[in-house]
């Protein structure tokens, strides 16, 4: 994910070593070790230079921008992805958002929030749950390729610091991964990140799982790790991640942070206003201190 013009900074981004490339030695410095300085030197360039350049943000709080649908794809039994793309003559314009945050989509006869799980630097995708009397919902059954939409924002005060917290435990249910998802694949993304991600996610069955194939390529990372709880029981499994046939409850959560230090550690929830409330009841209980709500 972009939000800047830096093709030509990334250009000049220090190559990755390869396990071959290290001689299993204990030499010093370790081929690994210049790799992260390197890189560190790499992203502070590329900082200063996004700073130099006077980019415009393509998203408005207050009036909405027009996108052309440009993909519509099935994500699971009740959810799809919309991939979008800004129609702007501005050159200098971008789109710049955080990760977690949300957009307002605005339709012929209604308007919802969603929050964008990717984007570059003039689209961005979108998972969408449909419900069976949803009004938004019947809308967005109508779109096709091509047609056009409206969006604003970007909305929401969460952002994360780099390697602020040794350990981030995610907990969603439903549509809920939407906000949790693009925060998970910023931090493995990042060679910098010694921040260990504990996704736990909950959905009626496994056929209402989105971002199966998301999932497991996250999975392939080291600092990731995500359990999926599934209402009805179920023997299908994604390569790399749990699958356990129990709903996202108290035991659960009791044998999850007993594992974990509660002022090293962040928790991030998002699910239906019930689910928030009672999954941050029981973070209080518990005496995590760091704690963020998406509502």
């Amino acid at each position: 994910m972009t939000s800047s013009n830096d093709t030509e900074t990334d250009n000049d981004r220090p190559p990755t070593p390869t396990e071959e490339d290290c001689c299993r030695n204990a030499c010093n410095p370790c081929i690994f070790d210049v790799h992260k300085k390197l890189l560190k030197e790499w992203e502070n360039k590329k900082l200063k230079k996004l700073k130099e350049i006077p980019h415009k943000n393509l998203l408005h709080l207050t009036q909405y921008s027009k996108f052309i649908i440009r993909d519509i794809a099935e994500s699971s039994e009740d959810s799809i992805f919309i991939s979008l793309h800004c129609v702007s003559e501005s050159k200098d314009s971008v789109l710049f958002l955080n990760p977690g945050q949300h957009v307002i989509l605005k339709l012929s006869s209604a308007s919802k929030p969603y929050t964008p799980i990717a984007w570059t630097q003039k689209s961005l995708k979108l998972l969408i749950k449909l419900y069976p009397s949803g009004k938004a919902s019947g809308c967005i059954r109508q779109l096709k390729k091509d047609d056009q939409v409206f969006i604003r924002g970007p909305y929401g005060d969460f952002e994360y610091q780099p390697n602020s917290y040794k350990n981030i435990i995610m907990l969603s249910i439903g549509s809920g991964i939407a906000a949790i998802y693009p925060i998970a694949v910023s931090i493995v993304e990042n060679e910098l990140e010694d921040t260990k991600i504990n996704m736990i996610s909950g959905f009626h069955s496994f056929s209402h799982v989105p971002l199966k194939n998301e999932l497991r390529r996250l999975s392939d990372y080291w600092n990731f790790e995500c359990t999926l709880c599934l209402c009805h029981k179920s023997t299908a499994n994604i390569t790399g991640v749990n699958v356990v046939n129990s709903r996202i409850n108290k035991d659960l959560i009791d044998k999850i942070f007993s594992t974990y230090t509660p002022e090293s550690s962040l928790v991030l929830i998002c699910g239906t206003p019930e689910f928030n409330e009672n999954l941050e009841r029981i973070v209080k209980e518990k005496e995590f201190p760091h704690c963020h709500v998406f509502r």
